[in-house]
């Protein structure tokens, strides 16, 4: 049965005429180290589905932007709502960033992950386009005899870059056949785990030889070094899922542990994962002596993959830049009152004589508690050890007086190198997204009203920088310092990426924003502003960049008849005048902040373009 859960951003509807593309991947990857860990995984070619959104200026598929899907269970986002999460708010209002670049004159192709069916004859099919053949109002693999159901949204990376790979070689390839007009190279744009999807794929063809033809790669809160989900809300999940019994199990959390935590990619990506700290045998009681953060073993199965390939781990032939959503100066995130701070070990959920309805017993009451994952060491720097993260006790009255039909106390350690990770810096998830639409248990419907905290720090922010580490000892908390982007001053830090936005708070997961819209836009149209034929005849430059009240523009040559217009980042023009360009010429603005293209052109019809910034 498929259940939806939002794992990133709840999406509204967006209405898009374009007609979807579905595929089968002519590469398999290469899965033999995952059937090694579990015999049932399968080596296969993946579905996937994109569809292309043509520029608004020419119409013509010529300057390619491919937007990758990440972390979606259930394929709950749809491409529509893909094209929707590139929503975000600027200074004239509601906007969207795919409705910029389509006015400048770019495509944008949207390639999604659905779910979809392995029959067993070994074909694929999409579950939107399957039948309940049984008539039980489930479409599931009942219908399907033999069939494997494939939860494409969280399914293994590798499989998933495959598709990306066929698409790049699809849009580079014949027009005939579905290519690009033109030689403009691609740019690619991974959100979340899109991200690695994307690098998989780019670092899978300069292995292979294969030429992407990509100029630019946008890492988006990317979990380089691993995400996080804190692990006292793992345990919860699985034990009030499957370990109460089966009188008092929460069945509806059931779907989330299942087909959240337990996913492929879910094993693949979170650093500390409850599955590690369980008892040998057993499916919900965690192993004592497991205090110390653990990663599920197809973690290291696939920094194995991703960093084999190229002797970086990251694309060498694309210009690699990165957004995250994380604080870049280390700001501490809110709890849900929007005052209190974040901290390691912080109480995030404290219920005490919660009333069971529906158990056997009479008076059945459950205290309930969550901490975040504690400090290494306290102010007098004295270890703190093993610190309660998650607890659950529950009795019932019988006869003669209460017995205890539930005592689970879970404990956890930092490791010596870092505090906790769950109180880091990060790109913020939405706690409400793991039960959106399981309302109406009681201990569900008590669990969310009484939590201290509605997000936790799930891309921390030097995983989506992917710091250079040793030792893979990761620091959560390190203090970042990259100096400027591009500058010449002395690196603190190491990153794979040339360029990068950080804001000082930390945002929601994904998050667009004004500031990382302008700067997202800065680098898609940097490589596309060729002025060769104007400097044949001047030399042009701005004195000064950003601007504030004016901008002054130095030319070798007096220029007669120059036509000037400044034009935002929506497509309109905000300026436009046509006088002689001085050797220093200085014309006043009013104009908002944010980012601009400043367009020269002659009486000779010569142009000339370049981003101005304006503070």
């Amino acid at each position: 049965m498929i259940k939806n859960y939002v794992l990133i951003l709840l999406l509204f509807p967006f209405c898009i005429q374009a007609q979807t593309v579905e595929f089968e991947s002519t590469l398999t990857a290469d899965l033999s180290a995952y059937t090694a860990i579990n015999s049932e995984v399968a080596n296969f070619a993946g579905l996937g589905e994109y569809e292309v959104f043509l520029d608004t200026d020419t119409g013509v598929l010529d300057k390619p932007i491919i937007l990758v899907d990440g972390f979606d269970p259930g394929d709950t986002r749809t491409i529509a709502g893909l094209y929707s999460l590139l929503d975000f708010t600027g200074s004239s209002g509601p906007e969207n960033l795919a409705d910029l670049v389509r006015a400048q004159g770019y495509d944008v192709i949207i390639l999604n992950f659905p779910s979809y069916f392995r029959l067993d004859d070994n074909s694929l099919l999409n579950i939107d386009n399957a039948t309940d053949n049984n008539a039980d109002m489930v479409i599931d693999e009942l219908d399907y005899p033999g069939s494997t159901l494939v939860n494409g949204g969280a399914d293994f990376i590798e499989r998933n870059a495959m598709l990306l790979v066929d698409l790049i070689n699809t849009l580079n390839g014949p027009e005939a056949q579905g290519g690009k007009v033109g030689d403009e190279e691609l740019v690619i744009i991974g959100p979340s785990m899109g991200g690695l999807i994307s690098r998989y794929a780019l670092n899978f063809m300069e292995e292979d030889a294969q030429d992407h033809e990509t100029r630019l790669w946008m890492s988006f809160d990317s979990p380089h070094l691993g995400a996080n989900v804190p692990l006292g809300f793992q345990h919860q999940f699985n034990f009030l899922g499957f370990g109460l019994g089966d009188d008092l199990n929460v069945v509806e959390l059931q779907g989330i542990v299942n087909g959240l935590l337990k996913s492929p990619a879910a094993r693949q990506l979170l650093v500390d994962h409850f599955e590690a700290h369980l008892l040998d045998g057993s499916e919900f009681d965690f192993d004592p002596t497991k205090l110390l953060p653990e990663a599920h073993p197809y973690r290291a199965v696939f920094e194995n993959n991703i960093n084999s390939l190229t002797p970086t781990g990251f694309p060498q032939n694309t210009r690699n830049v990165s957004i995250i959503n994380g604080s870049g100066i280390g700001t501490a995130y809110k709890a849900a009152d929007g005052t209190t701070d974040i901290t390691p070990g912080f109480a995030a959920l404290a219920i005490e004589d919660l009333e069971i309805p529906d158990s056997p017993l009479p008076q059945t009451t459950a205290d309930i508690n969550i901490n975040f994952t504690p400090l290494t060491e306290d102010d007098m720097g004295n270890d703190v050890g093993p610190q309660l993260i998650s607890k659950v006790f529950v009795e019932g009255f019988l006869i003669f007086g209460f017995i205890t039909l539930v005592d689970v106390e879970i404990q956890a350690e930092a490791p010596s190198f870092s505090d906790g990770i769950d109180a880091a810096s990060g790109g913020l998830f939405d706690l409400g997204g793991f039960t959106d639409g399981l309302g109406g248990d009681p201990i569900i419907d008590n669990f969310l009203t009484s939590l201290t905290v509605n997000k936790f720090s799930f891309i921390p922010s030097v995983s989506g920088m992917a710091l250079e580490i040793t030792n893979n000892e990761v620091n959560w908390y390190h203090d970042i310092n990259l100096g400027d982007p591009g500058g010449t001053g002395d690196t603190l830090n190491n990153t794979p990426f040339v360029n990068w936005y950080m804001p000082d708070d930390n945002e929601n997961h994904v998050e667009l924003t004004e500031e990382n819209v302008a700067f997202a836009l800065t680098e898609i149209f940097q490589q596309t502003l060729s002025n060769t034929d104007f400097e044949t005849i001047t030399s042009i430059k701005i004195e000064k960049n950003p601007i504030e009240n004016e901008i002054t523009i130095l030319s070798s040559r007096i220029l007669d008849d120059v036509n000037i217009s400044i034009i935002d980042i929506t497509g309109k023009v905000v300026f436009s005048s046509n006088q002689t360009l001085d050797r220093r010429s200085s014309i006043p603005l009013n104009l908002d902040s944010g980012m601009y293209i400043l367009n020269l052109e002659s009486k000779d019809n010569y142009n000339y373009r370049t981003k101005i910034i304006v503070k």
